[in-house]
Parts: structure tokens; C-alpha cells; sequence
């Protein structure tokens, strides 16, 4: 996806919606400095570009009883774009990878994966992870503390 070009008054926008998503449009007009409609034409406009998406609810996953976090760092035997792509598309499948990032360095990828407990994440691994197409090895490391989680773009 192609980056657009950000004016202040874009900027703005973003700095106060990444902020409070429920704003309505006459308050979030008022906050960035502009009438209603050319606020809701550049919000279109900045949603159009993909800049921003769909608003939605953001679930602490260890408040909802996922209290494991894990990274696995997945080395790939074959590195055919075929072989990349069904690696790929399994790992969107598996509900327990909530981040999948392609990666540079020793490892091909590194997926993030929440489970309720030890026991879920060792089923996770049997019954899925180790599943996916095309992997060669897994390195997991087990989270200890959440030092920051934030979605905000320092825009």
C-alpha cells in the first residue's frame, strides 16, 4: 500500500481519532479546526487511501483470560514465493496467531500466539503451528511482562 501525503489538518485528524475513535463529526470538526464537511471529505479521503480502517473495539487479550503470549520465530525450508504464500495463508487460518510478521535475519518469520494457559498453547503447537506448511524449525520464547502495548501512530 502506498503512503499519501499528510497535511497538518490530516495530521490532526489522525492525532485525535488514534485518541477517541467515538468522537462524532461536528466534535472532531471542532478539535482539528474545520467546518463539517471538508472534515468528513478528508476523513473519507484518508480511509479511501487505507491510511485509517474500519473502527473497532480493541480487547486486552490477557484481561480476557489469555494470560500467555508467545513468539515463535518459524525458519522455512524452501523459500519459493508458492511455498511463502501457503505458509502464509495457513498461518491467517490459525485463530490462536494474532500477528504474523515476515522477518529478516536468522529467522523467515515471527508469529505471536495467545493461549489461556501452558497446556493450550502446547495443544496450539501440536495441533496447529507445527501443522503449517513448509517450516524446517520453531524457536519459541514465552513472554514475562508486558512492558507496552499501544495501536497509537506517533503521527
Amino acid at each position: 500500500m502506498e503512503s499519501i501525503r499528510l497535511d497538518d489538518a490530516d495530521r490532526r485528524i489522525l492525532r485525535e481519532i488514534q485518541r477517541e475513535p467515538e468522537l462524532t463529526m461536528r466534535d472532531l470538526a471542532d478539535r482539528v479546526g474545520l467546518s463539517h464537511t471538508p472534515c468528513w471529505r478528508r476523513l473519507r479521503r484518508l480511509e479511501e487511501a487505507g491510511v485509517i480502517s474500519a473502527k473497532r473495539h480493541v480487547v486486552d487479550a490477557k484481561a480476557a483470560g489469555f494470560h500467555v503470549t508467545v513468539f515463535c520465530f518459524v525458519k522455512i525450508k524452501e523459500h519459493r514465493r508458492e511455498k511463502l504464500r501457503e505458509f502464509e495463508a495457513a498461518a491467517r487460518k490459525v485463530p490462536e496467531i494474532i500477528q504474523c510478521f515476515s522477518i529478516s535475519g536468522e529467522y523467515d518469520y515471527v508469529l505471536q500466539v495467545i493461549a489461556h494457559g501452558v497446556d493450550e498453547y502446547e495443544q496450539t503447537v501440536k495441533d496447529s503451528i507445527v501443522e503449517l506448511p513448509n517450516i524446517l524449525s520453531i524457536n519459541t520464547s514465552f513472554t514475562l511482562n508486558r512492558i507496552k502495548s499501544t495501536l497509537l501512530v506517533p503521527i
